[in-house]
């Protein structure tokens, strides 16, 4: 199961990363138009911000199953392994939670924007396209806290590469 989710979480990181190379290059191009032909890319703050929103969102899920995120290690090496092991369900729990209300209020504002058929102000992007990389991300997210709380309760180390 962790072979398939290290290989899933970057498959997401790859795609989110492409699009951030996308905008990237997309807002040099408006740089370069606004200085040299006086003119812009209309549409360029609604691409900036589905890009930026889909790599932080797919990237997440990365994140929880590397343990990369930030963490402050006083006594980390000092403790047992029980403590350790209790201390990273805790985390992983609260995690879980905040997920899952990160969740049922996506998915609630997904299916409302839906609905309206709400767009984005400058070019019209479909506001769900906002909203489906936030669902995919915290979705899969979840689903990895799950496993990881799991699999420290049972005592199982799996540590996926960092890579």
């Amino acid at each position: 199961m962790t072979k398939f989710l290290d290989y899933l979480t970057r498959i997401f990181v790859l795609i989110g990363g492409c699009l951030m190379i996308g905008v990237i290059l997309v807002t040099i191009a408006d740089v370069f138009a606004r200085k040299f032909f006086n003119t812009g890319y209309l549409g360029l703050v609604d691409t900036t911000q589905l890009g930026v929103v889909t790599f932080a969102y797919l990237a997440m899920p990365r994140a929880f199953l590397t343990s990369a995120h930030v963490a402050v290690e006083l006594y980390d090496h000092r403790l047992s392994d029980w403590a350790d092991r209790t201390l990273k369900s805790v985390a992983l729990i609260l995690s879980f939670g905040v997920l899952s209300i990160l969740l049922w209020y996506g998915w609630t504002q997904a299916m409302r924007v839906l609905g309206y058929g709400d767009v984005s102000q400058n070019i019209a992007i479909p506001m769900i396209w906002y909203w489906l990389p936030l669902l995919a991300g915290a979705g899969l997210s979840w689903f990895i806290c799950l496993v990881l709380l799991v699999q420290n309760l049972m005592g199982i180390k799996c540590e996926p590469s960092r890579v």
